[in-house]
């Protein structure tokens, strides 16, 4: 899988996962939808995780992960997830005297 492939499929897993968001709401009457689905920044957000599960894909590639096509539309849609995870481990500073 090339560079450029391994981005479109991680972004439609992006996509998908968004669009599984969505989906949950089918059920609402048009008029009780939540406030934030007209938000500019909820969609601005939106598109940014959506390229963001593509970009991991790349990251994947670049450090000589070989995987399919299925595993990329999942790295993608589990995105904001494994984005979560590394924030989170991310180690602390010690704390000490500044010099």
């Amino acid at each position: 899988m090339d560079i450029l492939d391994g981005f479109l499929y991680g972004v439609f897993g992006g996509f998908l996962a968004e669009l599984l968001g969505l989906f949950k709401l089918r059920h609402q009457a048009i008029g009780s939808f939540p406030v934030w689905i007209k938000s500019p920044f909820y969609w601005i957000i939106t598109i940014l995780m959506i390229l963001a599960g593509g970009i991991l894909v790349v990251v994947y590639l670049k450090s000589a992960f070989a995987f399919s096509a299925l595993i990329a539309v999942n790295i993608g849609a589990s995105a904001p997830l494994i984005i979560g995870t590394l924030i989170s481990q991310t180690p602390q500073p010690p704390i000490g005297k500044i010099n």
